[in-house]
């Protein structure tokens, strides 16, 4: 296998699992909320306050990975100079 075309698939396979990472982080996110909402007998502010941190723990796996890609393409096109 070419090694440009190991590299595409590469990405393609980080890619595909960021839908999962920001909708498990805002699963565990919620989970731990409610729990502990249980545990405490608070129900729903730490099951809310929770549920923003799953959010912003989602969204910052996003970020990482679209800061990631942008510098992987930075270097290709300055290898291509």
């Amino acid at each position: 296998m070419k090694k440009e075309n190991r590299k595409y698939l590469m990405q393609l396979a980080e890619a595909s699992t960021i839908g999962f990472q920001v909708a498990f982080s805002i699963f565990i996110g919620l989970a731990i909320g409610v729990w502990l909402d249980s545990r405490f007998g608070t129900f729903p502010w730490l099951a809310l306050l929770f549920l923003v941190f799953g959010v912003a723990a989602g969204f910052l796996n996003y970020y990482r990975f679209v800061v990631k890609q942008k510098k992987m393409e930075e270097e290709d096109l300055k290898k291509r100079e």
